[in-house]
This record gives structure tokens, C-alpha cells and sequence, in this order.
């Protein structure tokens, strides 16, 4: 047989080209998802440094959870978080999926720039006012919005009805759509233009959009409850829950198929410095560093494999529970604990919960004495305390529950007190200094002569404790001698009405202040020995503002594989106890928060559960010696300790409700988008 020399090159080009072909499908990146984060997935796959080959389809938001957790894509696109019946569809197809948060669209109320001496900021009745379909032919003055609004022409301007915008603005406005009368463009230059000439006026643009019109406009903050107060549109304020006239755009991916080098190398100019300028360009708001961050763990956590199919973190406590939880600590956990604790009765009032926050120095004793479940701390346990645990065979399980503060503001025309020491404050607010420190130069020589005016909380405020304990290291006694008010309404304006004064309140208090609209105050920067520091969101949550205090629940892991102790922490971190951490006074928690717990909590229980049935595994045979240390921990954990005066103080949670800052999802899978634009609104 012959073999025609042309005709083998032409099969092995064939070859070659069916070969690099199928290396070339392999290749490929498969995205799915929401058609608003489209463009901007598209604008990052351009600006990558390597030629990818992306396959980016638009879905929808919930079509393309569908499909990503069932296989189909390496990623999907989303203008909202997994719900938890998505991630168990995931974890039944063994897809393990990690986030990564790409930007945001952040939408910005405007008003004409002569309206700021009443359009400042909203509450979320008054946008209701304005925009909800009940406004329709009602609402056509300031004077029917605010109580005290001028007598002028309420006109009202919104994006189209299919537009992103729109539906973000209609998920923070109660009823279904907008007030019919209601003026829409799809330009958001006729919205400005309109605006800034025309008072009256109000508006909705994104937040890009109104930073562009500079002055032509003013951008109206909105009120976040009373818990945090008024809120400019920011990308720090849509991350910490604050601001909810906004929706975060997410990209989830499939752990599987980091094998591509091509998708790792976008991912990490996703989780760069460099995305910034990529997102803006797109129009939407980028993240803040802190959210970056957050995808740089996330992604080299998957990277590394430390990362795992997750399924529905679900637990239901049983009926008819029975037994008993002891539950000791520090004092500053009353106000949580004993809400949380008193509401679980009612739900399983067969379990005794014996709350007896006693202090740390014993809490920990008994905690590692194996006659506590669980303690509230605000620090972990010292080597002596660790020793006695170990010494005990007892291993411990830890949750952050968040994060406390105290701000002092002082008088506004007090400018050497615009910042403090650490060292100063103890010695402003130390009983010690009672009578004996009264001007402001015996706590600096480089002050002036200015007499020291102290206003402060009743004696016995977790607010002191922190502040001394914070300020000094010590748990110190409060000074008496100044006077003595629980209303922070009143401090805040007793020191704006005296030069030299002082005051002190913890966050969600300022927050009030700041709603009240005080005058003549000014927010205290505190020096720790790293300089001065201002107190906000960002700066507390990471621990820069000094003041704080991280709270904690050291539990007895073993005792995490009894079903009456897993069901009081499950009800500790449910979604509806969300307002008791804000009036507790924890700063920053978010929903997410309370899931993650959750998550972490399960993870906790099935390793204790694991563990209990090794033990059982390789006990000693006689049945009797088994029996009689588990019967005698079972009368240890019934016994009744009285809770102290402090743990029996009453708390009366003012519950505030709080605007969602994306749509709501049903748990149970959506019905699929019967249009085009209806998919493109996720």
C-alpha cells in the first residue's frame, strides 16, 4: 500500500486542529446569571490581564443559581446572596461555592440645593410618603411630608419602570410599585437637570450619577432607625446593612474549577486594587477594602482547598424539650443574654437556664471546672484560666458576637479636647480623681485653664465599665461627682451648652444625637498610643478606635452533643433576634452575620457529636463505671445557682425594624422570569 505524503499532512492537521479544538472547550469559563451584573463581568474578563475564554449567558439571578448549583456553569452572577435552599441544592451535587462581592449599585435620593435646610434626611416613612402608591394624587407638598416642611411643591421624579433602579427603589418602598403620578425617564441628565433647577424637586439617580452633578444637586441621606441614624449613600453604609436604597453585585464559583489557570488569574484581578477603576467605568459603585479583603480570604481559602460542601444550616428545636443550660460570664452580656433567654422560655419551657453572670474570674473557674455549658467574655481566657481547662480535659469552642462601644463628645468649642488619651480619660473618669481633678490643665499641663464639666450615666452603666476598663485596663469605679443623667439627649445638649464639657454614650446613643440634630458637640478622637483615632463604623469594627470591647461565648465543647444547649445557642443566633444584638448595643451585625454563626455552630455540634461517640466507642465495658460520671454531670447541670442582681436587671428591647437592602427571596425555588426584563431586574 502507498501512503500519499499529502494526504497524511492533511490528517494530521486535521488532527492537530481537532485536538487544540477540544483543549479549547475545555478552556472555556462558563457564567451564568443576572443580566444587570453582565456588563460588568464583561468589563472585568476585558480588563484581565490574560485573553480568557468566557461564556457569559445571561439568566437571571435565580435561573442561574439553578444552574450553577446543578453543574451546568463554573460561575454564576447575582445582584443577591445564595438562599439556604440553594446552597443545599449545591450540596447535593457536591458543587462547593464561594463568594466573591464585585461592586454595587447604589442609588442616591437628590434634591434641588436650596432644599437642604429641610431635606437633609428621610426617615423611611417620609420616602414612603413620598413615593408609595397611596402618595398617588394625595402627597403634593413638603408640608405633608414633614411635620414641619415648608409650604412648597412636591414633585417627584424616579427611574423607568424597567429599569435596575426602579427595582431597587420599589423594594424599599411599601405596596406594589410607585405612586402612578410619579414623573420616570430612563435619563438620569433629565433627572438632574430637573432637579437642579427646579425646587421642590426630588429625585432618584445612582450614586455615581449624583457625585457627578457635584453641586447642581444635594444628595439627601437616609435614616437607618434609630439604632444608626442617618446615612449618606456609600459603599461602607450598603456593606454594613445601613443603607438600603442599594443591592450588592456577587460572583459565585465553583471551587472545581480553579484548575483553569486562565479563570484564576481573573479572579485575582477581581480581588485586586485594580478592579476599582474597572467598576467605575461600568458605572457602579465600587467595593470598599474591606470587602476586598474579604475576597482575597475567600478566594485563597478556596484556592487551598479549605473550603467544603455546605449544606442547609438548618436545626429545629425539638418539642418537649427538657434539661437544663448554665450560662455564666461577665455582666456586660445581661442585656443579650437575659432577653435571648427569657424569649427561649417561652419557646421551650421545659429547659431551666440558669443565668448567673457572676463576673470572669469566677465564670471561667466554673466554665472550666465543667460546671458551666457556656460564659460570656469579653477576652479569652488567661494561662492560668487555659491550664485549668486543660488540666480538666476541657476544650472550648469560641463565637465572636460582635463588637461594643462608648464615644465621648465634647463641647464644640473645646478644641484641645477634639482628642485624648487613653491615659486621660482614665484619669477624667476614675473615682480617684473625684474633687481632686476639676480643670482641665491637672490632666495636661499643655491644657488651658478651663474648668472640667462632667456629664455621665447613672452609676452602675456598662458604658463606664468600658470606657474605665478600656481606657485604663483595669475595672476601675466611676467618679461621682459630676452629674448624673441617663438620657443622652440631655448630656449631649448639657455639654454643648458649657465650654470644657465632657460626656460619654455608647454608639446606638450618638446615633440618637446625631437623628436629634445637636449643635455645638463635637465626636471625641481617642488616642491608644498609635495616635488619634475617630470613631466610626470602620474603625470600631476593626479595633482601631481603642473604646471597644469584642464580645464572646466560650462553650464547653462537649457539651455541645446535648440537644438543650445546641437549641439555646440556635435561638441565640436566629434572624429574629437580630434587634436585641442592636439594642444590646453591638455594633455592625448583619443578617449574614447571624447565618455565619449558625453555620459555624453546626460545624461545632457534628464534631462534638463525632467526638461523644468515639468516647462512647472506647469506654470501659462495665456498664456501671459508664454510668455513674455521666449521671453525676447530668445532676451537676440541673442545679439551680440564683443569677445575681446584675443578671436579673430588666431590659426592654426597642425593637427597630430595618429596610433590606436587596430583594426578597422565598426560600424554596422561584418560578422561572416569564420575560426578558423581569430576569434582568435580579
Amino acid at each position: 500500500m502507498r501512503f500519499d505524503p499529502r494526504r497524511i499532512g492533511i490528517i494530521l492537521v486535521l488532527l492537530f486542529a481537532l485536538i487544540t479544538g477540544t483543549l479549547h472547550a475545555q478552556d472555556e469559563v462558563r457564567v451564568v446569571g443576572s443580566g444587570i451584573v453582565e456588563p460588568l463581568m464583561q468589563a472585568i474578563v476585558d480588563a484581565s490581564p490574560v485573553e480568557a475564554n468566557f461564556d457569559i449567558e445571561i439568566t437571571g439571578t435565580s435561573t442561574g443559581f439553578e444552574r450553577f448549583c446543578s453543574g451546568e456553569a463554573d460561575a454564576t452572577t447575582s445582584t443577591r446572596p445564595l438562599t439556604q435552599a440553594e446552597r443545599s441544592a449545591c450540596a447535593e451535587n457536591e458543587i462547593v461555592p464561594f463568594e466573591l462581592v464585585i461592586g454595587q449599585t447604589v442609588l442616591a435620593l437628590v434634591a434641588n440645593p436650596e432644599d437642604t435646610s429641610f431635606a437633609t434626611c428621610l426617615t423611611e416613612d417620609e420616602i414612603n410618603t413620598i413615593f408609595a402608591p397611596s402618595a398617588e394624587g394625595e402627597i403634593t407638598n413638603w408640608n405633608q411630608v414633614l411635620e414641619e416642611g415648608p409650604d412648597l411643591a412636591l414633585i417627584v421624579l424616579a427611574p423607568g419602570s424597567i429599569t435596575p433602579e426602579f427595582a431597587i427603589l420599589d423594594t424599599v418602598i411599601e405596596g406594589d410599585g410607585l405612586r402612578s403620578d410619579v414623573t420616570t425617564t430612563a435619563s438620569a441628565d433629565e433627572i438632574i437637570s430637573t432637579v437642579s433647577e427646579t425646587p421642590g424637586t426630588v429625585g432618584v439617580v445612582t450614586l455615581p450619577q449624583a457625585l457627578a452633578a457635584g453641586d447642581a444637586v444635594h444628595i439627601v441621606e437616609l435614616d437607618a432607625a434609630a439604632v444608626q441614624g442617618c446615612q449618606a449613600p456609600s459603599a461602607a453604609a450598603v456593606e454594613d446593612g445601613l443603607y438600603a436604597a442599594a443591592e450588592q453585585l456577587y460572583l459565585y464559583v465553583n471551587a472545581a474549577s480553579l484548575d483553569n489557570t486562565d479563570l484564576v488569574t481573573v479572579l485575582e484581578f477581581v480581588t485586586s486594587e485594580a478592579l476599582t477603576p474597572v467598576v467605575e467605568s461600568a458605572g457602579f459603585t465600587p467595593s470598599t477594602d474591606v470587602a476586598r479583603q474579604t475576597n482575597q480570604e475567600n478566594l485563597e481559602a478556596a484556592l487551598a482547598g479549605d473550603i467544603s460542601v455546605q449544606a442547609d444550616a438548618d436545626f429545629e428545636i425539638p418539642l418537649g424539650l427538657t434539661g437544663a443550660v448554665n450560662i455564666g460570664g461577665a455582666g456586660e452580656g445581661v442585656n443579650l443574654l437575659q432577653g435571648i433567654t427569657t424569649d427561649f422560655s417561652e419557646i421551650a419551657p421545659g429547659v431551666t437556664i440558669n443565668l448567673n453572670l457572676e463576673g470572669l474570674p469566677a465564670s471561667a473557674r466554673r466554665l472550666c471546672n465543667g460546671e458551666t455549658d457556656f460564659i460570656y467574655s469579653y477576652r479569652d481566657l488567661t494561662d492560668e484560666e487555659a491550664g485549668n481547662c486543660a488540666a480538666n480535659n476541657i476544650e472550648l469552642t469560641t463565637f465572636d458576637v460582635g463588637t461594643q462601644a462608648v464615644v465621648l463628645l465634647a463641647n464644640g468649642g473645646s478644641d484641645e479636647l477634639a482628642c485624648l488619651t487613653t491615659d486621660a480619660l482614665a484619669t477624667v473618669w476614675r473615682a480617684g480623681s473625684a474633687e481632686a481633678v476639676t480643670n482641665w490643665n491637672q490632666v495636661d499641663d499643655s491644657f488651658s485653664d478651663q474648668p472640667m464639666t462632667l456629664f455621665a450615666p447613672t452609676e452602675g452603666s456598662f458604658n463606664t465599665d468600658l470606657l474605665l476598663l478600656a481606657a485604663s485596663g483595669e475595672s476601675l469605679i466611676g467618679r461621682v461627682d459630676v452629674q448624673l443623667d441617663d438620657d443622652p439627649l440631655y448630656r449631649a445638649a448639657a455639654t454643648a451648652n458649657v465650654e470644657g464639657a465632657l460626656t460619654y454614650m455608647d454608639w446606638a446613643e450618638y446615633q440618637r444625637v446625631l437623628a436629634n440634630n445637636q449643635a455645638n458637640i463635637q465626636l471625641v478622637a481617642v488616642d491608644g498610643g498609635s495616635g488619634c483615632v475617630t470613631p466610626d463604623l470602620n474603625t470600631i469594627m476593626s479595633g482601631e478606635y481603642p473604646i471597644t470591647r469584642v464580645g464572646k461565648l466560650l462553650v464547653n465543647t462537649s457539651q455541645l452533643a446535648r440537644i438543650e444547649v445546641q437549641s439555646v445557642l440556635w435561638h441565640l443566633f436566629s434572624d429574629e433576634n437580630l434587634p436585641l444584638y442592636e439594642n444590646a448595643g453591638y455594633i455592625g451585625i448583619r443578617a449574614s452575620d447571624l447565618e455565619d454563626w449558625r453555620v459555624a455552630l453546626l460545624e461545632a455540634v457534628n464534631q462534638a457529636q463525632a467526638a461523644d461517640i468515639q468516647s462512647e466507642a472506647t469506654a470501659e465495658p462495665d456498664a456501671a463505671d459508664e454510668a455513674t460520671p455521666e449521671m453525676t454531670a447530668e445532676a451537676d447541670a440541673t442545679e439551680v445557682v440564683e443569677p445575681t442582681e446584675e443578671a436579673t436587671e430588666a431590659m426592654t428591647p426597642e425593637v427597630e425594624e430595618t429596610l433590606e437592602a436587596t430583594e426578597e427571596v422565598p426560600a424554596e425555588i422561584e418560578p422561572e422570569p416569564t420575560e426578558e426584563a423581569t430576569a434582568e431586574a435580579e
